[in-house]
């Protein structure tokens, strides 16, 4: 389904003066785990004047960062490796090496409560623990087919699937609401029964 984009303003009537982007690409390794690799820039459209430092001028990075995840086939983040390339402050790069106690935690229920308990606050950096949460939903996305693929293995039934987290987006999207018809079809099992 395609929307129309939404009608912008001329050119004359607005200035460009800032561009955030956020990629996520996921690389699948030889052992069969995934490697998500997630930056962040921003891009002054227009000067940034600081009273204690040189002002960031139009055209520049004001951040500049990156992240890599490696998380096994059970969703276990392996390793990370946070890196703070740009930033206002010398200090910003200081929370990079904190990003390794994400090792261990798995990508599910409660991931993000138990990140902001490590990482919340002066703990981490703003921009850095909105790329973790960006890559582990890259991680969902590029892990998706896999995890379908091996419970289809087991069963064409959904309901005798031993991994019901592999059907847990139903009723956590619109489009995938349990009276909805994208449910009826492609997983007319897990329809609720009409009351």
């Amino acid at each position: 389904m395609t929307m129309e984009k939404p009608k912008l303003s001329s050119e004359t009537e607005r200035e460009l003066v800032h561009t955030r982007q956020i990629t996520c690409r996921a690389f699948r390794l030889k052992n069969g785990w995934l490697e998500i690799e997630a930056t962040l820039t921003d891009e002054k459209g227009q000067q940034v004047a600081f009273r204690s430092r040189p002002p960031v001028q139009a055209g520049s990075r004001m951040h500049s960062m990156s992240l890599l995840l490696t998380i096994d086939t059970d969703f276990l983040i392996q390793d990370v490796r946070a890196t703070t390339l740009t930033a206002p402050w010398t200090m910003c790069g200081g929370t990079d090496e904190a990003y390794r106690k994400l090792i261990g935690l798995r990508i599910g229920p409660g991931f993000t409560r138990q990140m902001k308990k490590l990482l919340g606050g002066v703990e981490g950096c703003t921009h850095v623990t909105e790329l973790v949460a960006q890559a582990a939903n890259t991680y969902m996305q590029a892990s998706w087919p896999d995890r379908i693929a091996r419970q289809m293995a087991v069963s064409a039934d959904p309901r005798q699937w031993p991994d019901q987290s592999a059907v847990g987006f139903i009723n956590h999207c619109h489009a995938w609401r349990q009276d909805g018809t994208t449910l009826v079809q492609e997983y007319p099992e897990l329809v609720a029964p009409k009351k």
